[in-house]
């Protein structure tokens, strides 16, 4: 490791070096840039299609969204489904989701079908001034997370009036099993969700569960590193990617380890009613497209595989972020979720 940064060390003061000694002389680059549309979109099982259309701009234009907009507005963009035309969508603004818990205001294409797994989607934007762009994607068919498995530690509990407050650490086993007949792409991720109720007129109850990103700890986990040489593994950063592949566990039923620090939960509950204190840690593994993988995998290697770091230097060839729609620019990518949400109000009820 101290080889390896003594040797960057030296070649990046080397190239400051012949810069300083250089002649200078003040230039701007005639490259031809035409813009064109870039599309992208996330599509989930069970849920309505939303698409982003913006353009891509030349170097020299200034910043985007500040000095000029990107967004596309006025195109309008064809829904195929299996081969077959479904609607014709055009930019909208909205307010709320399908469940009605978001107040804020949403843009952009959204479609009014809702896609399955199997699904194939195609997406095919027309614009006046830029011209067209379009992609083709699968939704994948989803897991099951078959059974977690959760070792507390560093459990503590401290208590004021009806207030129950817990603190600890944990250390997961989210099992599931890969299709054996299919090449399959995963995201892992964890979230939470924090309700509240009431079981009488004059009293409240509530409980909520927090954690910082900062806790989640995923270095015990081989699979989300499986895209790393060994050398990127020594110098490169590793953490914050949790997408990985089937290669390894083909067919197989496996465990992803999974860790948290820091987890506090607190409630207010004195009649100890299980009904009331509903607030879970969610455990999401996405099945995802091969567009998604590989979007993702590019932006590591850009950002911090080895060809990106040379490539940043002018040391190697420049790492380009990858994409399936037909410009070259945006990604339209599926997933499939499983959701396991791992109760709070259970889990200390087990330590107490």
């Amino acid at each position: 490791m101290a080889i390896l940064n003594r040797l960057y060390t030296a070649v990046v003061c080397t190239l400051c070096a012949l810069s300083a000694t250089s002649c200078y002389q003040a230039f701007e680059p005639d490259i031809e840039s035409t813009p064109v549309l870039c599309m992208n979109s996330l599509i989930t099982s069970g849920d309505t299609i939303v698409v982003q259309l913006t353009r891509t701009w030349r170097w020299d234009e200034g910043s985007p969204g500040d000095d000029f907009p990107i967004d596309i507005t006025d195109g309008s963009i064809s829904l195929f489904v299996n081969g077959e035309w479904k609607e014709e969508i055009t930019y909208s603004e909205w307010t709320g989701n399908e469940t009605g818990y978001t107040s804020s205001a949403s843009t952009g294409y959204r479609s009014n079908y809702v896609p399955a797994p199997g699904d194939e989607i195609r997406l095919v934007a027309q614009t006046e001034s830029y011209g067209e762009a379009s992609a083709t994607v699968t939704v994948p068919n989803p897991i099951v997370i078959d059974d977690v498995g959760v070792t507390v530690s560093n459990f503590s509990h401290s208590s004021s009036g009806d207030t129950q407050s817990y603190q600890m650490d944990l250390y997961m086993l989210v099992w599931f099993t890969d299709c054996a007949s299919t090449t399959d792409y995963y995201k892992f991720s964890l979230g939470s969700t924090n309700d509240s109720g009431y079981w009488d007129d004059s009293k409240e109850s509530y409980d909520e569960v927090q954690y910082s990103l900062y806790d989640e700890d995923y270095s015990r986990e081989p699979l989300f590193t499986e895209h790393m040489s060994p050398l990127e593994s020594a110098v490169s950063e590793t953490s914050g990617y949790s997408i990985f592949s089937d290669r390894q566990i083909s067919g197989q039923r496996y465990p992803l380890h999974i860790g948290i620090n820091n987890v506090r939960y607190q409630a207010v509950n004195p009649d100890n009613d299980p009904a009331i204190c509903t607030a879970s840690i969610d455990l999401r593994i996405d099945v995802i497209s091969e567009s998604y993988y590989k979007h993702v995998l590019s932006v590591w290697q850009s950002n911090d595989g080895i060809n990106g770091i040379l490539g940043s230097v002018g040391l190697g060839d420049p790492v380009w972020e990858a994409s399936n729609v037909s410009t070259g620019a945006g990604v339209v990518a599926a997933c499939a979720p499983c959701i396991y949400r791992l109760n709070m109000a259970k889990l200390v009820a087990g330590q107490q």
